[in-house]
């Protein structure tokens, strides 16, 4: 893929703020996954321990990827990182409904979509302070 003049192949992306933040919000996820799973195996952790270090990941993923997303735009950060957040719990939903049926639609699943999207919101804020120049 030939670069444009000036610019680079990210910048594609970038003009995709929501996007670009949920890329984000996975690649922390991933890492902070695959830190779980290293502590995990070293030491002796209950299914309590490890559902509550899931959801600080997940937490974190999207607060970061908000911030990232909102980077990308002058105003409306919270907005944006609102539906950063959104998208990555519509991807985790999906991924809960088709590969390990572990998502329920009841209050309690709905409440952490709306979570996430409110920690997204809230990174956007954050994020829009921090507007790339």
């Amino acid at each position: 893929m030939p670069q444009a003049e000036g610019g680079s192949r990210l910048d594609v992306l970038r003009a995709i703020p929501v996007l670009y933040g949920c890329l984000w919000s996975l690649f922390i996820a991933f890492l902070g996954t695959v830190a779980i799973f290293l502590f995990a195996r070293s030491s002796e952790w209950d299914v309590n321990s490890l559902t509550a270090a899931a959801y600080v990941v997940h937490c974190v993923a999207v607060f970061c990827g908000a911030i990232a997303a909102a980077r990308q735009v002058e105003s409306r950060g919270w907005f944006h990182g609102g539906a950063t957040g959104l998208l990555y719990a519509l991807i985790m939903v999906a991924i809960g409904l088709f590969v390990y049926n572990t998502f329920t639609m009841d209050g309690s699943g709905l409440f952490r979509v709306l979570l996430m999207a409110v920690i997204g919101a809230f990174g956007g804020m954050i994020g829009t302070a921090f507007t790339r120049k």
